[in-house]
């Protein structure tokens, strides 16, 4: 995936007032700008620094863009599938169908676009409204397994999403505790790019939703 398209085809449609909304986002934890003023960053420039972005996190790195997108789904997969209600194992000389949970059929699907070899752009933001869907129920849930969810984009609320991806954690080998599943601290690494594409990504589901209301008016 060439990320230069997929900023062309998220962040650069972007309608102008949810810029305003991603820019505080995104500036200055995860961008910043020596000389521009925050006000004068338009949606170009934005755009361009994001591209520049990617770029170095590949130099620095010496990972492509494509592997940074393997892990981002693996990312959303991990805080969401071992939260996803499981389908109940069919009854012993039962012949009654068994019925697979709403939340366990999209995130099926979902895992399915993640095995497609190249993926498009339409492919990631699809991959990602399921998963952020269904990462939402589980938030509403105090966290704990979800066997139906709110498919509209209207229950994505993008700060509580990273929110509560910030505090996610996961176990420790060996030692007892816990720790921070996610480390964003250095800005060039695989997990700081997983926030930035959930961010980008998100608010382009989100703008997609405010241009098709728009459209339908």
């Amino acid at each position: 995936m060439d990320y230069n398209e997929l900023i062309k085809t998220t962040v650069n449609t972007l309608q102008p007032d949810m810029y305003e909304q991603i820019k505080p986002v995104l500036i200055p934890e995860y961008l910043s700008f020596s000389i521009i003023p925050e006000e004068e960053i338009t949606l170009g420039i934005l755009s361009e620094k994001l591209c520049d972005y990617f770029e170095k996190l590949e130099l620095k790195t010496g990972k492509s863009f494509d592997k940074y997108v393997e892990s981002y789904l693996k990312d959303l997969d991990s805080i969401v599938e071992r939260r996803i209600e499981k389908t109940p194992q069919p009854k012993k000389n039962d012949p009654t169908p068994v019925a697979v949970p709403r939340a366990r059929k999209y995130y099926e699907k979902a895992a399915s676009m993640k095995k497609t070899r190249a993926l498009s752009t339409n492919n990631l933001v699809d991959y990602t409204r399921i998963m952020l869907c269904l990462y939402t129920a589980i938030i509403k849930n105090g966290f704990k397994e979800i066997d139906n969810f709110d498919f509209s984009s209207d229950c994505l609320n993008p700060l509580d999403i990273i929110g509560a991806m910030k505090n996610e954690q996961e176990p420790v080998a060996i030692k007892i505790g816990k720790k921070s599943k996610f480390d964003i601290k250095d800005l060039y690494c695989s997990d700081t790019c997983t926030f930035i594409l959930t961010i980008v990504i998100v608010y382009k589901i989100l703008n997609d939703r405010v241009q098709e209301e728009a459209d339908n008016e």
